[in-house]
This record gives C-alpha cells, sequence and structure tokens, in this order.
C-alpha cells in the first residue's frame, strides 16, 4: 500500500479517537464542529458517525451545486470513512472505559491533540479534501474570501446551532479554538516532512 494511504487512513483513525475522547468531556465545552454534532446526538440520539455524515453530506450537496470541481470520488469516501471510523471506535467498550478513566482536563488536551494530529496527518497525505475542506473552498472561491475567513464563518454558523441546541459550549470552547489549527499545522508539517523521506527511502539506489 502507498505511504499516501497509509497516511490518510491513519489520520482518520486518529481523528476518530480524538473525537470520542472529546465525548467524555462535554462539560469543559468543544470546538464549534464537535460541539454541534454532540448537541445533535444528545438531541435526537441515534449516533455521533451518523449526524458527522449528514453534515458532511449536506456540505456535498451544497458543493455540488456551488462548483462541482471540489468534489472527488475521494471526497465522498471520505465522508463514509470519518463517520464510520467515529462509530467504530466509539464502539469499543473495553478503550471507552479507559478513556472515561482519564481526568477531565487530561483527557480534554489529549482529544484535541488527536483530532489536531488525525487532520494534520491525513490532510499532508494529499489523497482528497474532507467534504468541509471542499465547502470552505467553494464557498471562499464564489465569494472571493480567504480560506480563514471562510473557516471562521462556518465555525460561527457551527457555534450558532450549537447554542440554539444548548450545546457544549463553555471555556473550552475558545481554548480549542485557539490552539487546533496549531497542532494541525504543525501534524501537517510533520507529515509531509515524513512522508518525503519514507518515499524517498522506498527508492530503489
Amino acid at each position: 500500500m502507498k505511504y499516501e494511504y497509509m497516511y490518510f487512513i491513519g489520520g482518520l483513525l486518529i481523528l476518530a479517537l480524538g473525537i470520542n475522547i472529546m465525548t467524555t468531556v462535554t462539560e469543559f465545552g468543544l470546538s464549534p464542529y464537535d460541539s454541534l454534532f454532540i448537541a445533535l446526538y444528545e438531541n435526537f440520539g441515534i449516533s455521533i458517525g451518523f449526524w458527522m455524515f449528514g453534515i458532511n453530506f449536506v456540505f456535498v450537496i451544497i458543493v455540488y451545486f456551488l462548483n462541482k470541481k471540489f468534489l472527488t470520488v475521494g471526497t465522498i469516501v471520505t465522508m463514509f470513512l470519518i463517520s464510520f471510523f467515529v462509530d467504530f471506535v466509539g464502539s469499543i467498550d473495553s478503550l471507552m472505559a479507559s478513556i472515561e478513566a482519564i481526568p477531565g482536563l487530561l483527557a480534554m488536551a489529549l482529544g484535541n491533540i488527536c483530532v489536531g494530529v488525525g487532520i494534520g496527518i491525513y490532510v499532508s497525505s494529499n489523497v482528497c479534501a474532507a467534504p468541509q475542506e471542499a465547502f470552505v473552498l467553494a464557498v471562499s472561491t464564489i465569494k472571493k474570501w480567504t480560506f480563514r475567513k471562510t473557516e471562521i464563518f462556518l465555525a460561527c454558523l457551527f457555534l450558532s446551532v450549537s447554542f440554539l441546541l444548548d450545546g457544549p459550549i463553555y471555556f473550552g470552547t475558545i481554548v480549542l479554538s485557539f490552539t487546533t489549527g496549531y497542532i494541525i499545522q504543525a501534524a501537517i508539517q510533520v507529515g509531509n516532512v515524513s512522508l518525503s523521506y519514507l518515499k524517498k527511502e522506498a527508492v530503489p539506489a
């Protein structure tokens, strides 16, 4: 298997682990995105993975009508994989029991690191863009906004809906909003360097 796909799958699994860790510390607040997923789950049930899939599916539909060039088969595959991995990791009772035994603030820090590292690793693989990233790219192109400005708009939208649904918004939401991006950026850099090294070593002398 190519290293890119190993990084892609590995990153998604780490991301799924981080999301499940974060579900155990909702009293401290979550990121705007995770907060909405948890709020939907707490209000309507089913599973967190189901709501992640639902939100990502909405992104895919919107991008299809805005600018379908940002949609690939990989985007659709990513939508299914993220939802599946989140529910799969959450179904491992022994793992979740161990996670729940971790002190709250430590669990929040660990979950944040896993989320940031997971996103950074799978992004560094350059296999495909996730539905959320495709949405941001499509909107920023049409509105002529910067990628960052569009991300802020989307985060505010998620935060507003989560607030209306009484989602887990507290001081942790602010902390995560200012730290996760740095972890993602660092993970992308590490992923790019390590991936380049592995590919170089794999080339016959």
